[in-house]
């Protein structure tokens, strides 16, 4: 940690892992130089609490450790690429990355061949049937062709007012869940093909969804807290009961649930109602749960 607080930010652990005997280095940014900054470190040592702290100061401008901006930037890249990695391509993301990489001068997955027009597969997740596959490209392409894993070949057309292609293909009902990939070849306008390789992933089975609250029976003006469990790959939750407005839960990273609430409203008659949860998915399959609640006077 570092005080003032909320005076650095994008920090990264330049070791994935540390050993006995082994050194960690940090690595981020400070917006507002300081005369002087107080570090801290936890951790433990011989199963004991350990806490290390160090001032130093962040200079207006310093030369003393020139390739110090360069070793942020690599960081903060390999921090997007492992969000990439996780949940898929998304522009800002890629920009940031080539222009880090062009600015510090090192090679990335997406500026190893900068000369070639790159491409932004969507949607990433699919349901097996769903029949429409788009890609987001540079400008300069004329034309797109995608080779899919399962033997097919599809043109795709262009449409205009979304600066997009588009083709409607269908992901056979047999082919296994999972993380496929399609081969993207493109042309520019001097007829040049470049190939790309692009991930996408089969989603045919619903979210497993479990809910809970933190009690079973109500009194009106009470709230009713929900705490939810679902699959990895969930988009949204969405909790509904009879006389209240629908209710989204958010991931709640200290209680390690979806967390959300909602107030019994002081007119809802007393009685047994039931709780709907939905979960969706990116590929918008479904799951649900249902839970029961009383309402007393």
């Amino acid at each position: 940690s570092v005080s003032p607080a909320g005076n650095a930010d994008m920090v990264y652990a330049l070791e994935p892992a540390v050993f006995g005997g082994s050194e960690q280095v940090w690595i981020g940014r400070y917006p507002n130089p300081t005369s002087s900054a107080v570090f801290t470190a936890t951790g433990q040592r011989d199963g004991k609490d350990l806490a290390l702290t160090a001032n130093a100061p962040l200079p207006v401008e310093s030369l003393d450790h020139e390739a110090l901006p360069r070793t942020w930037a690599k960081a903060r890249v390999d921090a997007l690429l492992e969000k990439i990695d996780q949940n898929g391509e998304d522009k800002a993301s890629i920009d940031e990355i080539i222009q880090l990489s062009r600015k510090y001068k090192f090679v990335t997955p997406y500026t190893s061949f900068l000369a070639a027009p790159r491409s932004l597969l969507r949607p990433r997740v699919i349901r097996p049937g769903d029949p429409i596959l788009r890609v987001k490209t540079d400008p300069l392409i004329r034309s797109v062709i995608a080779v899919f894993p399962f033997g097919l070949i599809k043109p795709l057309k262009f449409l205009k007012n979304e600066d997009v292609w588009q083709t409607r293909f269908l992901a056979p009902a047999g082919m296994p869940d999972g993380t496929h990939q399609v081969q993207l070849i493109l042309r520019d306008g001097q007829g040049n093909a470049y190939r790309e390789q692009k991930s996408f992933v089969i989603a045919s089975k619903p979210p497993v969804v479990r809910a809970k609250l933190d009690r079973t029976s109500y009194r009106r003006g009470e709230a009713v807290r929900l705490q939810v469990s679902a699959s990895a790959t969930t988009r949204t939750i969405v909790a509904r009961m009879y006389g209240v407005s629908p209710v989204r839960l958010t991931w709640n990273a200290e209680a390690r649930f979806n967390t959300g609430e909602f107030r019994i409203p002081d007119d809802l008659p007393a009685g047994q109602y039931r709780l709907m949860v939905s979960a969706e998915d990116f590929a918008h399959n479904i799951g649900t749960q249902e839970v029961s609640l009383a309402v007393v006077p």
